[in-house]
């Protein structure tokens, strides 16, 4: 590797506000059909400058600040600053950053705990979490059946790939499988986490020159799973089917099972594909992502990943990037994880950052302040049913009138 600092801080830029712009972008269409997605935003755009574009109110959506991400970045940062304060990425803290992170909320921004996935809330609130959290994690997976499959741990998997710049890419791969078994054992979550890690380190690298290296590292990936892990069994059809779709519809997005891992990852490399091959852009890639709907943030924060691993901070799109929220505090984090992880040069002392203490140096909220907290969420979702209300019936009688001109 021989690349300048100013280089690899671009692409490792790139990588985690590519990710949170992905994550960012998805909370427009998340959950909604891909006909819903096209009557909402009939335009196909989006906009987090002026003018910016109004989410779509509804129960889901008007939790969420504006402009800004969901639980997907917010579990990034969990990972990147377990790093930070400990120089090195450690199961038991970032289990119980995970663990305040959904009581709390990510308390260095005051953000409250929105997204929770079913997956993760069964495994942390486990009594057995903090102390064992991949032996919980395991049992619950053994427990269900060895069937469930979800994106939890792919979503946040992307700084893995920028600490390991340095390493091998076993290493990666096996650091990366580590951290996600914090949550998810299944052993299509431990594949998917591996290669999306490595391909983060390997285009941050600039070691992906053509669409072949992207295929050869998944092979190398699907090699290690099995050398290493031969107790994990995978089924070599059904991975290759998502990792190797043509097309974004025959992912089938939006469905019962939209937030299975697979459609995650394949969703992500297609993205990749497009872009190294100068088919689409960051910005009409993710675009055509997106308005599939479904699990339409956690597929944008994965696919974000690797097209701004490929791109670099610089490159990704203006009316995007310039109007994220909180944009400015994240690209500190990300220079001081480049900094410990001795990819570029500086100083940063942990101990001196309280955004890394549990609390984020605010302290920890109360039950009441939850509490008040809660009812103001919920006093929001009541204002947006009661607005759509409105609307609906405004449009009603507009199309009654109008069905009684016709008729005179």
């Amino acid at each position: 590797m021989n690349m300048e600092n100013a280089q690899i801080l671009d692409k490792a830029q790139g990588a985690l506000i590519g990710s949170a712009l992905g994550d960012a972008i998805g909370i427009f269409t998340e959950f909604m059909t891909p006909e819903k997605c096209r009557e909402v935003y009939p335009h196909a755009t989006f906009s987090l400058v002026d003018p910016v574009t109004e989410p779509y109110q509804d129960r889901h959506r008007c939790r969420f600040e504006t402009r800004a991400w969901t639980d997907d970045t917010d579990h990034t940062i969990l990972m990147i600053l377990s790093f930070l304060r400990n120089g090195s990425l450690s199961q038991e803290d970032f289990a119980g950053r995970l663990r305040t992170w959904c009581q709390q909320g990510l308390r260095c921004l005051d953000r409250l705990p929105m997204g929770l996935g079913k997956t993760v809330g069964r495994v942390v609130y486990d009594d057995n979490f903090l102390s064992h959290p991949s032996e919980t994690a395991y049992a619950y997976w053994d427990k269900n059946g060895r069937s469930i499959a979800p994106n939890g741990s792919l979503m946040r998997t992307t700084p893995i790939g920028i600490i390991c710049i340095k390493k091998s890419e076993e290493e990666t791969f096996e650091e990366a499988i580590r951290m996600g078994a914090v949550t998810h054992a299944d052993p299509r979550c431990a594949l998917s986490v591996a290669i999306v890690s490595c391909l983060v380190r390997a285009l941050c690298r600039e070691e992906i020159k053509h669409e072949a290296d992207i295929n050869a590292l998944l092979e190398r990936g699907w090699r290690y799973m099995g050398q290493f892990h031969p107790n994990l069994s995978l089924d070599r059809f059904e991975f290759q089917k998502h990792a190797f779709a043509e097309s974004l519809d025959s992912l089938v997005l939006c469905d019962g099972g939209m937030g299975y891992v697979y459609k995650c990852l394949g969703s992500a490399l297609w993205c990749l594909r497009q872009v190294f091959t100068r088919q689409e852009t960051f910005k009409s890639a993710m675009t055509k992502l997106v308005m599939c709907g479904g699990d339409a943030d956690t597929n944008g924060a994965v696919a974000g990943a690797l097209m701004g691993a490929l791109y670099g901070y610089n490159l990704l799109p203006r009316e995007w990037k310039e109007g994220l929220k909180y944009k400015e505090w994240y690209n500190g984090k990300i220079s001081a994880l480049c900094v410990v992880a001795s990819l570029t040069d500086g100083s940063y002392e942990a101990k001196e950052d309280s955004d890394t203490d549990l609390d984020g140096g605010k302290g920890f909220l109360t039950e009441e302040q939850m509490k008040k907290r809660e009812m103001e969420i919920m006093e929001k979702i009541l204002i947006a049913e009661q607005k759509r209300r409105e609307a609906a019936d405004q449009e009603r009688q507009s199309e009654k009138k109008k069905s009684q001109w016709k008729f005179w």
